[in-house]
């Protein structure tokens, strides 16, 4: 397959002189139109793209089923028109941009059949957490900003009632969130019940430096009438639903499999994760495989300390030793950063093409970090140019930092931040692509950007290296115990028990990855390792076909530079560079 998509590309090359401009310009006008129709409805419909642009957000999105057949539809038009454009008219990077709109497209018109499968109100997928960013990167700097600030708060209530109305459907089809996360999905909502000064709505000072205080009184004013009079009874309204009805049929066990339908979903979930044809069978023998190669790593690391015990020994000694413990939760915002901006001083060893926007961290907002193990990496909008890593600074006694400097390197430099930023920034790209995502490939890059920093020495201490290998472990337990639970029948415990053998997580962080697994995002977890081992093994390719001529930058320009794909695209594309390499010498 991948072959015949480089010979291709090799006909349109030589297709070039025989083929007229005006057939070129042609396909290459319909892939432009369609790209735009594509980016114009996501632009209007997505609070997170205007907030980048620096467009006004007038309305929040849609959460209902006819909104997602909608949905569907137009993509179908879409997917029918493309079909008609002949791939031996466009250029190569028009070409990789034809198959990844190909592929989400099919991808979401597949998706619909699952709609009510999907996690609507647990933490990690839960629309309430995006109220929160969205709200708090809204511009305020006019009075129509003022104004359009109130107004969607004033949509809110219906927003809710929307998640609600999607609980009552998932009730009444049999699909319900287990026990075992439930009450973290109650204690969501119900901690989103707070008062205006200080809930997810509430405005700092500092947004509000431009006006004067009879305006910001009676902003605030507006906002908490707002919030108590119709945000927050709309949240209690959901809460108590939850903790009635709803819960009475929540099941005891975990895994999409146990509702309607659901093997086939997490079949569409392997797939949609890794982007790559592949089954739950062969993603669990990549996570024992993976997981025997780091504890052979491990292990050379043990006998360089000179440590003499067992390997159980020595994780009981890093679980227990205060050393290894962070005493601030700014200790830890400080060793995020120190490790990527070490690496940002070997960037140009490795790269070509340097993004402009700066990147920083900062805690994670206080409602969301008893639910989430780590955090989540939040991209520049026109708001907020810097790109941040909002980590968990809670339970500092269960964070040991040997992992620190692994997650900075895949959340900032050279991981998330670098490769989206670099996407965002980077002008050939036709604009829809600009703020496409695929899991695999960005989370795959995040994982490569940490072993990238092995490369680089940035692991000189041996501790730090070993908690590389731990954090690497933790993501490869992932590849067994997600299919585990949610296609092959693994019990809640027995993932934990697999985990706590395979990793160094404290039993808070077992906790609620194995919830996020099983009964939050199930599949998601799967292109870390998946991806990062796609792009390791088309690299381990072109290092074996160019020899002497592989350059390690220009590899990560080509990875870089045509935005997020599909792995099956991107295994594709770079063939296609290494042939144009070999053509050049």
């Amino acid at each position: 397959m991948r072959r015949e998509w480089l010979l291709l590309g090799c006909v349109c090359l030589a297709a070039a002189c025989a083929t007229s401009d005006s057939n070129t310009e042609d396909a290459s006008a319909r892939l432009s139109e369609l790209g735009d129709e594509v980016w114009n409805r996501r632009m209007e419909k997505s609070p997170e793209i205007r907030l980048r642009l620096g467009l006004p957000v007038e309305r929040l999105p849609e959460l209902t089923y006819e909104e997602a057949e909608d949905e569907a539809r137009f993509y179908r038009s879409v997917l029918d028109r493309a079909a008609a454009i002949d791939a031996v008219d466009l250029s190569h990077s028009e070409l990789v941009t034809l198959e990844t709109l190909r592929w989400e497209l099919e991808m979401t018109i597949e998706g619909l059949q699952f709609f009510w499968l999907r996690s609507f109100l647990t933490p990690y997928a839960s629309p309430l957490r995006t109220l929160g960013q969205v709200f708090s990167a809204i511009p305020l700097e006019t009075d129509e900003d003022l104004g359009r600030y109130l107004e969607l708060l004033a949509q809110v209530p219906g927003y809710i009632a929307q998640v609600h109305d999607l609980a009552r459907g998932q009730l009444e089809r049999g699909i319900v969130v287990s026990q075992q996360n439930l009450p973290a999905v109650v204690g969501l909502v119900r901690a989103s019940v707070r008062e205006s000064e200080e809930g997810m709505f509430s405005v700092a000072d500092e947004r509000l430096a431009g006006f004067d205080e009879a305006q910001i009184e009676e902003f605030r004013r507006g906002i908490g009438g707002r919030v108590s009079e119709r945000i927050n009874p709309a949240l209690e309204d959901l809460a108590v639903f939850l903790e009635g009805p709803y819960s009475e049929q929540a099941p005891e066990g975990v895994g999409i499999s146990q509702y309607p339908n659901g093997r086939d979903y997490y079949l569409y979930l392997v797939r949609l994760n890794t982007t790559m044809d592949v089954t739950p069978e062969e993603v669990q023998q990549v996570g024992y495989a993976m997981l025997a190669e780091f504890r052979e790593r491990m292990s050379e690391i043990r006998n360089e300390i000179g440590f003499e015990g067992t390997r159980e020994e020595f994780h009981d000694f890093l679980r227990t030793d205060p050393r290894f413990f962070p005493v601030t939760a700014d200790e830890v915002g400080d060793r995020l950063q120190s490790a990527s901006d070490s690496m940002w001083t070997r960037i140009g060893e490795y790269f070509v093409v340097i993004p402009e926007a700066p990147y920083g961290v900062k805690r994670l907002q206080p409602e969301l970090e008893p639910a989430m193990t780590y955090g989540y990496y939040s991209p520049p909008n026109a708001t907020e140019p810097t790109g941040y890593y909002n980590y968990n600074g809670s339970r500092l006694d269960e964070r040991t930092w040997l992992g620190l400097a692994a997650i900075s390197l895949h959340e900032l430099i050279p991981g998330h931040h670098f490769q989206i930023a670099r996407q965002q920034e980077n002008e050939t790209l036709p604009t829809f692509r600009k703020d496409t995502y695929y899991t695999a490939y960005g989370e795959g890059w995040g994982s490569y950007a940490s072993l990238l920093g092995l490369e680089a020495n940035m692991f000189e201490d041996p501790y730090s290296r070993y908690g590389l290998y731990i954090l690497e472990s933790f993501l490869a337990t992932r590849l067994v115990v997600d299919p585990g639970m949610n296609y092959f029948g693994m019990s809640l415990e027995e993932a934990r028990q697999f985990m706590r053998e395979n990793t160094l997580e404290s039993e808070t962080q077992i906790f609620t990855e194995s919830l996020r697994y099983s009964t939050d995002i199930p599949g998601q977890a799967l292109g870390y390792q998946m991806g990062k081992r796609g792009i390791l093994e088309l690299r381990r390719e072109a290092e074996a076909a160019l020899g002497d001529l592989f350059d390690v930058r220009l590899f990560h320009e080509a990875i870089l530079a045509d935005g997020s794909v599909p792995i099956v695209v991107l295994e594709r594309h770079i063939d296609w560079f290494v042939e144009t390499q070999r053509l050049r010498h």
